[in-house]
């Protein structure tokens, strides 16, 4: 598996300021819903994956690099981006796929640097998590604090994918671009796993928020065990 590599760049907080963590994970394994529970928690959370869907947004510069290089037949008839027929063509043509990541992974990397830097400058005290999918295949998991993992099995991600449409083909193919789940996990500090409920998912977030709440059981819970 090729992919580009980006030289990394560190993007850490100052000691005693908030930390900047990489969230990357597993296809579908909920990344996106464990960095809005990060939001919630009042952290930042830059999501490389909303960044690419601005970048391929017209008169945006991914979008012009792309029709530069691979020409209007990836537009609809709108003269918007057709991701879906450009995902297609990245499927059939490996050098299309080799030439999106090569225009578009470093409009990413600068995007989410740049925003990570302005939270850190605005509000130092907040932590930042940066979700990106192929942090490790892109090479720049040394930018950060710290790099934790939501993780599923591939079974699990697998399905998911084609619940939410995706042929068993184009799962097996986008999975197959992605480091295994086992080797993702034991190159992080810490996994999130999700195969249970959002309430399970919530307790992980909270305790990856806060690592000293271990030692700080709400009182109700306490009661809870003292009755069993």
């Amino acid at each position: 598996m090729r992919q580009i590599k980006i030289a990394p760049e560190r993007v850490a907080a100052k000691p005693g300021h908030g930390r900047v963590l990489a969230v990357t994970g597993t296809m579908a394994a909920g990344k996106s819903t464990a960095g809005k529970m990060l939001a919630e928690l009042g952290w930042e959370v830059v999501e490389a994956d909303a960044i690419v869907h601005r970048l391929y947004q017209r008169g945006a510069e991914g979008y012009a690099k792309l029709v530069d290089a691979l020409g209007e037949a990836i537009l609809d008839s709108s003269k918007d981006l057709d991701r879906g027929l450009l995902a297609a063509t990245m499927m059939r043509d490996s050098s299309v796929y080799a030439t999106v990541n090569h225009l578009i992974h470093p409009l990413v990397h600068q995007t989410w640097k740049s925003e990570v830097s302005k939270s850190l400058r605005l509000h130092p005290h907040r932590s930042v998590a940066v979700i990106i999918p192929l942090l490790f295949e892109v090479g720049i998991q040394e930018s950060f604090d710290g790099k934790v993992m939501v993780g599923c099995r591939e079974s699990v991600s697998r399905r998911r994918l084609m619940e939410r449409g995706l042929t068993p083909e184009a799962a097996d193919f986008w999975m197959g671009k992605q480091w295994a789940v086992e080797t993702k996990a034991q190159a992080c500090d810490q996994v999130l796993w999700n195969e249970g409920s959002l309430a399970l998912l919530r307790d992980q977030v909270e305790r990856l928020a806060d690592p000293e709440r271990e030692g700080r059981q709400p009182a109700d819970r306490r009661s809870e065990k003292a009755k069993s």
